[in-house]
């Protein structure tokens, strides 16, 4: 059976095609001829033009850069596919002009070839000359060190005799839950292995004291008292272990401070909230540290809440921002959650970081609303911007500064440590609670010129974390007892657990740091105190 089908070419329609076909219609023959004294179109076998635009030859590139290409054909240009070191790398450009993204940091450093591969719908290809380019990227920055491993108060490795009760409410504790008792005699027990350890509670008016023990030896009797709440902070920190398995007991005296706040409230709570192994440095910096700026839009001292250090500084207006500069491997933001709480977003290093609702359907002060994924270790800086807006179940946007605990690698002494603290003249030296929110809850303050406190350690840097305020004034600062500088830490709203002074970097080994009281102020301040928090070293 023979079917002839008349139909014409798509150029022109001089052309006529039979197609043959025969039974089983799987077999098709199909033969072209040309009618005699017609004119057939001549088939496109003109390849097209290519070349690589961007980046040149020769050139030295890095990050992410754009590769660009020309192309030209004399029936148009169907697609551009760019290679990397002869194969393909993403999918062919259909659209003049022709481009791609190419992130360098993928490849390797040292040089690579870049060519352009171009078609026209007759198939006909054309590949560039090939361009050679010189990758360079900087080599990653070390890993940060890992982070402390975070033991709740409902981990098994913590055990509570009767008497204790879990709150859930008042506070925004670690893990969304924290043990407490006022019952003399009741224990909290916590199974660990490291080298150190840090028990997370709380401090307040209504807060007891504590006996507290390692391998069932008493180390300490711990006063949690302050005159506002302080939750989720160390209470206590055991250092200096050997690297194998220990344990911590908590037990509750039913004592308090003799304080006048304290004796006159009917509670002595001890809370459990957490447990960090190893410790590391951690410092608390209040919304009013001079590491802290805020652009117009924000309402400072805020006293409406049990903000930690007494105040906390407020926004509601979009684009309003507070910006934190620090030193460390990771960085939270405390603010609150609450039923009238907003939307904001969070920035790194200036690079967007998220959204953060706000949105609680009760209060919760002192709330850590977010935390920095590990960075590494140096200067960054983190921004809160009020955007405005909010969930559509809360009843108003603000946005809440309290405080921001930074975490840097390296282990904290604290000022009342003896064995490597020493103090001219002890009576020169105020030493005690003050009632604010000081690195485990006391200070050494001196406003007797020539006072002195040193700090005997070893490791390759020491920062002497003290106080910047409107009360504070002039210190001499010496390094294995040659003078270094002098620093003013005057500054007009309170800055507690501030890095004063951060030492160069040091041999490893045995150094002495010195803090010398001036009795000189800035003329600003109202007083000339030095305050001693802590001091922290790095191996």
């Amino acid at each position: 059976m023979l079917k002839i089908v008349k139909r014409a070419c798509a150029a022109t329609p001089l052309l006529v095609i039979f197609s043959v076909a025969w039974i089983p219609p799987q077999a098709f023959a199909q033969i072209s001829l040309c009618i005699p004294g017609l004119t057939c179109p001549s088939p496109d076998t003109t390849p097209p033009t290519v070349s690589i635009t961007s980046p040149a030859n020769g050139a030295t590139v890095s990050g992410t850069i754009s590769v660009t290409a020309s192309a030209s054909d004399n029936r148009g240009v169907a697609g551009v596919q760019f290679q990397l070191d002869g194969v393909n790398f993403g999918a062919e450009d259909t659209t003049a002009p022709y481009s791609i993204s190419w992130d360098t940091t993928a490849a390797s450093n040292g040089s690579h070839t870049l060519t352009a591969v171009a078609r026209d719908a007759a198939g006909n290809r054309t590949t560039s000359s090939p361009v050679t380019v010189t990758v360079s990227n900087t080599a990653p920055p070390p890993p940060p060190p890992s982070a402390t491993k975070r033991y709740e108060e409902t981990d098994p490795s913590v055990s509570f005799s009767p008497g204790w009760n879990q709150d859930a409410g008042w506070f925004a504790w670690s893990g969304g839950t924290a043990q407490e008792s006022m019952t003399p005699g009741t224990q909290a027990t916590f199974s660990f292995t490291g080298t150190s350890v840090t028990w997370l509670g709380m401090r307040g008016p209504d807060s007891g004291i504590a006996r507290v023990s390692v391998d069932g030896v008493f180390v300490s009797q711990v006063d949690m008292f302050a005159r506002s709440y302080e939750v989720h902070i160390p209470v206590f920190v055991a250092k200096g272990l050997s690297n194998s398995g220990h344990t911590l007991t908590i037990e509750v005296t039913g004592l308090k401070s003799t304080d006048p706040q304290a004796t006159s409230s009917p509670f002595a709570v001890v809370v459990v909230d957490a447990f960090d192994v190893p410790a590391q440095v951690v410092s608390q910096l209040q919304d009013t540290d001079p590491d802290v700026t805020f652009t117009a839009g924000w309402t400072a001292g805020d006293t409406s809440k049990s903000w930690s250090g007494w105040f906390a500084t407020v926004s509601t207006t979009p684009g309003a921002r507070a910006t934190l500069t620090f030193n460390g491997t990771s960085v939270s933001w405390i603010g609150y959650r609450g039923p009238d709480a907003g939307i904001a977003n969070v920035y790194l290093d200036g690079s967007f970081a998220g959204q953060v609702d706000l949105y609680f359907s009760a209060p919760r002060e002192q709330a850590i609303v977010f935390t920095s994924p590990p960075l590494a270790d140096g200067n960054h800086t983190i921004t809160i911007e009020a955007t405005g807006q909010k969930n559509t179940a809360s009843s108003g946007a603000q946005v809440v500064v309290d405080a921001f605990d930074v975490m840097r690698p390296g282990t904290r002494f604290e000022e009342t440590e003896s064995s490597v603290i020493t103090y001219t003249n002890p009576g020169d030296w105020v030493q005690g609670n003050l009632n604010r929110a000081w690195s485990l809850g006391t200070i050494a303050a001196s406003n007797v010129p020539g006072a002195r406190a040193t700090f005997t350690f070893t490791g390759t840097s020491v920062s002497w974390i003290g106080s910047r305020k409107s009360t504070t004034g002039i210190a001499n600062v010496y390094l294995d007892g040659a003078f270094v500088t002098q620093v003013d830490t005057y500054f007009p709203t309170d800055g507690l657990q501030d890095t004063i002074f951060t030492s160069p970097p040091l041999a490893a080994g045995s150094h002495t740091l010195t803090v010398e009281v001036t009795g000189q102020r800035n003329p600003a301040s109202a007083s000339t105190y030095v305050v001693v928090d802590a001091f922290d070293v790095r191996p």
